[in-house]
């Protein structure tokens, strides 16, 4: 099992200053993972998980991160994979890519607001051309959302994870191509933690959608963390990370739950 923080990318936590902090306080204090919310409206001031993830890598040496997650559909799959392979690069392989759909805000307040079903196609068309990128193919693709042609990056391992809402099919859009999966639940008041007996479920439903048996389930329960025996009962159910956040917690109380280490 492994341990990351999880914050949001606005408000108290828009000070792209105090993430990388936080960043380097949760290396230090033995976490496994930093992790990002990528949203572009929100509560003011609003820190870019992009540029802050650069100073992430270079303060850091150990510890995993990545945006969880990016808004694919509404990003250019070259441009976030130029993005991508150059963290990946400056990180030493540590960078962790979360994909998704994002939040409807994020589009419709820009005057993008169209069906769910436009997004999942760019979506799926977007993952598809990531991973040719990173795997330094060369490329032509014409797509119904997508055109390219004739362009080659350099090749670089970069570990995509797929996100949304369960159980919604969102998550599972691109199941064969992704290392790893971050599902998010909620129930009339709010997100939740999955139960070990949820996270099972989650987890076939992934692998019958088409994806490996062996990839990443990580899990966030806004606020909600299990117990230490509880632990042992998600690693069985197949969850290899949990996620301790920062979200309905103030800077002062994330601060000491870093520095508290993971429950090991």
């Amino acid at each position: 099992m492994r341990f990351a923080i999880y914050v949001p990318c606005y408000g108290p936590y828009g000070d792209p200053a105090l993430l990388v902090e936080l960043a380097v306080a949760a290396e230090q204090a033995g976490w496994d993972g930093f992790f990002m919310w990528d949203h572009l409206v929100a509560a003011p001031p609003v820190a870019d998980p992009w540029v802050t993830l650069g100073a992430v890598a270079a303060r850091t040496s150990r510890i995993r991160f990545g945006p969880m997650i990016v808004p694919l559909p509404r990003r250019r799959p070259w441009k976030l994979a130029a993005e991508a392979g150059t963290l990946q690069r400056l990180s030493g392989g540590r960078l962790l890519l979360g994909l998704g759909m994002g939040v409807p805000r994020d589009y419709a307040q820009f005057g993008e607001a169209e069906p769910a079903a436009a997004r999942a196609g760019r979506f799926r068309e977007g993952v598809e051309l990531l991973g040719r990128f990173f795997a330094g193919e060369r490329v032509h693709h014409e797509g119904a959302n997508f055109q390219v042609s004739d362009v080659e990056f350099a090749p670089v391992r970069v570990p995509l994870w797929t996100s949304g809402l369960w159980p919604r099919k969102a998550p599972f859009l691109a199941a064969a191509r992704v290392d790893g999966l971050f599902p998010i639940v909620r129930d009339e008041d709010g997100f939740v933690l999955p139960t070990p007996e949820q996270a099972g479920r989650i987890k076939a439903d992934f692998v019958a959608s088409g994806g490996r048996v062996e990839v990443d389930l990580a899990l966030w329960g806004s606020g909600v963390q299990p117990s230490a025996g509880q632990v042992s009962e998600y690693a069985d159910a197949g969850v290899s990370w949990l996620l301790w956040d920062g979200w309905r917690r103030s800077v002062a109380e994330l601060r000491a739950v870093v520095a508290a280490g993971p429950p090991r």
